[in-house]
């Protein structure tokens, strides 16, 4: 086999009942020159067994089986076995639009200032039927910023990377899971990635992600603790958003403290809420109350069209695009970006130096 030219890693826990649709996607790519690596994290059902059985019909399929370290330490360990120069990652219940990889590899080699590719995206539900059409992806060039304030790529199986440029920033984190926290290790990856050059995006939507009732990341609770970890590693050891990320951490901090008061919970959300208002002011009271009206904007109901219940394979990939954010955001995104290009001339008067 000639070396591929994208290694998809997938990380696989307990995943029977999706990978094999997952892995069907990916198979039936319009790039073939890849190889499928699907890492068991440790499952305890029959995930080894089938993975094994998908390998054998197809050698681009490679398994690799270690014990269970969660999605960061698996993604690693699929990126470090990894052949290619490019690396797309797919969690084991996602699907992809059979242009994906062409696509994404397409901007990746035209463009080498371009260290992250991502592109939009539909829900599904257990069935891989669409739930909703989320608002096309646009958020690109210099934007380390930006990405710290918004996580514009939303899932872990839109992106497209360089292998050496994962290696550079030391893979994915694996403490928010040794700490509790896991499910912002995409975030946290992603915002290292944009330190090392500019995002772009295929405003396609080119992936099914899938949202399951028991999933990780419809408990908002855990995703919010999660998120806050994430942003204090951003603050403590990226200093050069310091500001943006404490500032993110604040509203995220401000509206789990309401959340858990509204659970009943008064003594997490006295001392999430008492945390929050050390150095508040009427400025992070009125940031905090804008992102809580964010967020009950963006789980309205779907639109008409996604409510006729049409398999993700049947939609076209700028099918029913939906446009827009909230006023909040816009106004956070309008805020920051004079620090994402001063960041870039900053970077532009690097290299120049070291040419």
């Amino acid at each position: 086999m000639h070396r591929p030219s994208i290694s998809v890693v997938i990380p696989a826990y307990n995943a029977e009942s999706t990978l094999p649709e997952t892995v069907e996607t990916v198979r039936k790519q319009t790039l073939p020159n890849i190889e499928i690596i699907v890492v068991d994290d440790g499952s305890i059902d029959g995930t080894h067994c089938l993975a094994q059985q998908l390998a054998a019909r197809d050698q681009r399929i490679r398994v690799i089986s270690t014990r269970n370290g969660g999605v960061a330490a698996a993604r690693n360990v699929g990126i470090e076995a990894a052949q290619a120069a490019y690396i797309a990652p797919v969690d084991a219940d996602d699907l992809w639009h059979p242009d994906k990889l062409s696509r994404q590899l397409a901007i990746l080699e035209a463009r080498p200032e371009v260290t992250l590719v991502y592109s939009s995206r539909r829900n599904i539900d257990e069935a891989s039927i669409v739930t909703k059409t989320i608002a096309q992806a646009t958020l690109a060039g210099w934007a380390c910023h930006r990405l710290t304030a918004f996580n514009a790529v939303g899932n872990g199986s839109a992106i497209m990377f360089r292998r050496a440029d994962a290696l550079q920033v030391g893979g994915y984190d694996r403490r928010l899971k040794e700490r509790g926290a896991q499910g912002c290790e995409d975030f946290l990856f992603q915002i290292r990635l944009a330190m090392l050059g500019e995002i772009a995006v295929d405003d396609g939507y080119l992936v099914g992600y899938r949202k399951r009732a028991d999933a990780m990341s419809n408990d908002d609770g855990a995703m919010l603790r999660s998120r806050l970890l994430a942003l204090d590693i951003v603050e403590q050891e990226l200093p050069e958003l310091a500001t943006t990320a404490r500032a993110t951490y604040k509203k995220h901090q401000f509206f789990l403290g309401l959340k858990v008061l509204a659970e009943g919970d008064w003594r997490q959300a006295a001392a999430l809420l008492g945390d929050w208002t050390k150095g508040a002011s009427l400025a992070s009271l009125a940031d905090g109350l804008g992102y809580v009206m964010h967020r009950q904007q963006t789980r309205k109901g779907v639109v008409k069209a996604d409510k006729e219940r049409r398999p993700f394979a049947d939609y076209a990939t700028g099918e029913n695009a939906a446009a827009g954010l909230s006023r909040h955001l816009q106004r956070i995104l309008n805020e920051v970006e004079p620090r994402d290009i001063a960041y870039a001339h900053l970077q532009d008067t690097l290299q120049r130096a070291t040419a």
